[in-house]
Protein backbone atom coordinates (compact mmCIF):
# COMPACT_ATOMS: atom_id res chain seq x y z
CA UNK A 1 0.00 0.00 0.00
CA UNK A 2 1.27 3.20 -0.77
CA UNK A 3 1.38 6.19 1.72
CA UNK A 4 0.84 9.85 0.94
CA UNK A 5 3.06 12.71 2.18
CA UNK A 6 3.28 16.52 1.08
CA UNK A 7 6.58 15.96 0.18
CA UNK A 8 6.35 12.87 -2.05
CA UNK A 9 7.69 14.16 -5.39
CA UNK A 10 3.99 12.68 -6.90
CA UNK A 11 1.69 14.46 -4.26
CA UNK A 12 -0.68 17.09 -5.94
CA UNK A 13 0.98 19.50 -4.00
CA UNK A 14 4.48 19.35 -4.85
CA UNK A 15 3.54 19.04 -8.50
CA UNK A 16 1.37 22.63 -8.60
CA UNK A 17 4.04 24.13 -6.30
CA UNK A 18 6.15 22.97 -9.05
CA UNK A 19 4.24 24.07 -11.58
CA UNK A 20 3.26 27.77 -9.98
CA UNK A 21 6.85 28.77 -9.43
CA UNK A 22 7.74 27.34 -12.95
CA UNK A 23 5.02 29.31 -14.30
CA UNK A 24 5.77 32.82 -12.34
CA UNK A 25 8.91 34.00 -14.28
CA UNK A 26 9.48 37.95 -15.80
CA UNK A 27 8.05 40.33 -13.80
CA UNK A 28 5.46 38.44 -11.57
CA UNK A 29 8.47 36.16 -10.38
CA UNK A 30 10.78 39.07 -9.64
CA UNK A 31 7.92 40.33 -7.10
CA UNK A 32 7.59 37.05 -5.34
CA UNK A 33 10.89 36.77 -5.16
CA UNK A 34 11.30 40.48 -3.72
CA UNK A 35 8.85 39.62 -1.28
CA UNK A 36 9.80 36.63 -0.32
CA UNK A 37 13.43 38.53 0.62
CA UNK A 38 11.25 40.78 1.89
CA UNK A 39 9.92 38.55 4.63
CA UNK A 40 13.18 36.40 5.27
CA UNK A 41 14.60 39.80 6.65
CA UNK A 42 11.61 40.54 8.71
CA UNK A 43 11.70 36.69 9.87
CA UNK A 44 15.12 37.51 10.96
CA UNK A 45 14.89 41.15 12.51
CA UNK A 46 11.45 39.25 14.99
CA UNK A 47 14.48 36.16 15.79
CA UNK A 48 16.72 38.60 17.03
CA UNK A 49 14.34 40.58 18.92
CA UNK A 50 12.78 37.17 20.56
CA UNK A 51 16.66 36.69 21.00
CA UNK A 52 16.92 40.01 22.75
CA UNK A 53 13.80 39.12 24.87
CA UNK A 54 14.97 35.80 25.83
CA UNK A 55 18.15 37.46 27.27
CA UNK A 56 16.58 39.98 29.36
CA UNK A 57 13.97 37.52 30.82
CA UNK A 58 16.77 34.92 31.24
CA UNK A 59 18.78 37.63 33.56
CA UNK A 60 15.20 38.61 35.11
CA UNK A 61 15.15 35.55 36.08
CA UNK A 62 18.91 35.30 37.81
CA UNK A 63 18.00 38.64 39.45
CA UNK A 64 14.80 36.74 41.20
CA UNK A 65 17.00 34.36 41.89
CA UNK A 66 19.49 36.68 43.73
CA UNK A 67 16.17 38.54 45.78
CA UNK A 68 15.15 35.35 46.70
CA UNK A 69 18.91 34.09 47.98
CA UNK A 70 19.02 38.01 49.17
CA UNK A 71 15.61 37.52 51.66
CA UNK A 72 16.91 33.84 52.54
CA UNK A 73 20.13 35.15 53.67
CA UNK A 74 18.67 37.77 55.65
CA UNK A 75 16.22 34.97 57.61
CA UNK A 76 20.02 33.19 58.22
CA UNK A 77 20.77 36.86 60.19
CA UNK A 78 17.70 36.79 62.22
CA UNK A 79 18.02 33.05 63.47
CA UNK A 80 21.63 33.54 64.12
CA UNK A 81 21.62 37.38 65.79
CA UNK A 82 18.89 38.85 68.28
CA UNK A 83 20.22 42.24 67.42
CA UNK A 84 18.63 42.44 63.89
CA UNK A 85 15.99 45.42 63.61
CA UNK A 86 13.47 43.18 61.56
CA UNK A 87 12.46 39.69 61.96
CA UNK A 88 11.48 36.57 60.30
CA UNK A 89 7.95 38.29 59.65
CA UNK A 90 8.58 41.24 57.31
CA UNK A 91 10.73 38.40 55.21
CA UNK A 92 7.47 36.51 54.57
CA UNK A 93 5.48 39.15 53.67
CA UNK A 94 8.06 40.93 52.04
CA UNK A 95 8.22 37.93 49.85
CA UNK A 96 4.63 37.20 49.75
CA UNK A 97 4.15 40.74 48.22
CA UNK A 98 6.39 40.07 45.73
CA UNK A 99 5.20 37.19 44.69
CA UNK A 100 1.85 38.58 44.70
CA UNK A 101 3.17 41.55 42.36
CA UNK A 102 5.24 39.50 39.83
CA UNK A 103 2.42 36.41 39.42
CA UNK A 104 -0.08 39.39 38.70
CA UNK A 105 2.47 40.27 35.32
CA UNK A 106 3.53 37.13 34.68
CA UNK A 107 -0.36 36.55 33.88
CA UNK A 108 -0.91 39.16 31.84
CA UNK A 109 2.41 37.37 29.82
CA UNK A 110 4.59 40.22 30.96
CA UNK A 111 7.90 40.15 33.40
CA UNK A 112 8.28 42.69 36.24
CA UNK A 113 11.75 43.73 36.80
CA UNK A 114 13.04 42.76 40.45
CA UNK A 115 13.51 45.48 42.06
CA UNK A 116 16.24 46.39 44.60
CA UNK A 117 15.38 45.44 48.31
CA UNK A 118 16.96 46.93 51.84
CA UNK A 119 15.47 45.94 55.41
CA UNK A 120 14.60 49.22 57.22
CA UNK A 121 15.31 49.72 60.87
CA UNK A 122 11.77 49.42 61.90
CA UNK A 123 10.71 45.74 61.12
CA UNK A 124 10.00 46.50 57.29
CA UNK A 125 12.09 45.81 53.75
CA UNK A 126 11.95 48.41 51.01
CA UNK A 127 11.77 47.56 47.50
CA UNK A 128 12.55 50.34 44.89
CA UNK A 129 12.35 50.31 41.27
CA UNK A 130 13.94 53.43 39.34
CA UNK A 131 14.04 53.64 35.39
CA UNK A 132 14.36 57.54 34.32
CA UNK A 133 12.30 59.88 35.59
CA UNK A 134 9.70 57.31 37.12
CA UNK A 135 10.45 56.10 41.08
CA UNK A 136 8.77 53.13 43.17
CA UNK A 137 9.11 52.13 46.83
CA UNK A 138 6.96 49.32 48.13
CA UNK A 139 7.38 49.18 51.87
CA UNK A 140 6.76 46.11 53.78
CA UNK A 141 6.12 46.00 57.58
CA UNK A 142 6.00 43.39 60.42
CA UNK A 143 2.72 44.49 60.99
CA UNK A 144 1.24 43.57 57.46
CA UNK A 145 1.38 47.14 56.08
CA UNK A 146 2.57 47.63 52.67
CA UNK A 147 3.08 51.77 51.90
CA UNK A 148 3.26 52.43 48.01
CA UNK A 149 5.14 55.53 47.41
CA UNK A 150 6.04 56.67 43.53
CA UNK A 151 7.23 59.74 41.96
CA UNK A 152 8.39 61.22 39.06
CA UNK A 153 9.46 64.88 37.64
CA UNK A 154 5.20 66.00 37.93
CA UNK A 155 3.68 63.23 40.40
CA UNK A 156 3.72 61.72 43.82
CA UNK A 157 1.50 59.32 44.65
CA UNK A 158 1.26 57.19 47.38
CA UNK A 159 -1.12 54.26 48.57
CA UNK A 160 -1.07 51.64 51.64
CA UNK A 161 -2.72 48.44 51.54
CA UNK A 162 -2.26 45.16 53.92
CA UNK A 163 -0.26 42.13 52.46
CA UNK A 164 -2.36 39.43 50.76
CA UNK A 165 -4.97 42.57 49.84
CA UNK A 166 -5.81 42.43 45.83
CA UNK A 167 -3.67 45.27 44.46
CA UNK A 168 -5.45 48.13 43.18
CA UNK A 169 -5.38 49.06 39.54
CA UNK A 170 -3.76 52.82 40.87
CA UNK A 171 -1.00 50.32 42.17
CA UNK A 172 -0.52 47.56 39.27
CA UNK A 173 -0.29 50.55 36.78
CA UNK A 174 2.50 52.43 38.75
CA UNK A 175 4.09 49.03 38.66
CA UNK A 176 3.38 48.25 35.25
CA UNK A 177 5.89 51.34 34.51
CA UNK A 178 8.75 48.51 35.75
CA UNK A 179 7.17 45.76 32.96
CA UNK A 180 7.63 44.29 29.83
Amino acid sequence: MATFTVGSPNSSFVRNFTNRTQQLQGKEGQQLNEKIVKVSHEIKAVESVQRLLESLEQDNQRRHQRLLDYIQSLRSEVVASTETEFTLSVLEKAEQTWENLRSVFLLKGQCLEVPDACPGCQDNLMYAWSKGEHYLECEIFGTGEVEFFYRNNNETWGEDIKVGQEFSTAIIDKVALFAW
